[in-house]
């Protein structure tokens, strides 16, 4: 065989155990895609469901309050009870708040 030849040779066709060349091989090949695509979008469509819209509502954040008297001044707590703080609206005082430190450093002589 020539170095020509070598290049002019033809590649044998590679048929499957059915006898059907690659050509038709890649055509099966590409309609089960086309089936699959089509049925993934079948079971999508199925599979879809429509939410009804929640009412809007209002959304409220309880900010605990202080309570006051008649004459509008602060009411105090009754040590008596521990479990409700007359203080605030709703018995529940709210949350005391972190407090930062400031760090001064001093310089070295």
């Amino acid at each position: 065989m020539g170095w020509f030849n070598w290049f002019r040779r033809t590649k044998p066709i590679v048929a499957d155990s059915e006898g059907k060349s690659p050509f038709e091989q890649a055509k099966e090949i590409l309609s089960q895609d086309n089936k699959k695509e089509d049925i993934i979008s079948q079971k999508m469509e199925e599979a879809t469901v429509e939410l009804e819209k929640f009412e809007e509502a209002d959304i409220v954040e309880e900010v605990p309050k202080r309570a006051r008297t008649n004459k509008g001044t602060y009411k105090s707590d009754d040590k008596s009870t521990p479990d409700v703080n007359e203080a605030w609206e709703g018995g529940k005082s709210p949350k005391p708040k972190k407090k930062t430190v400031k760090v001064i450093r001093k310089k070295k002589k």
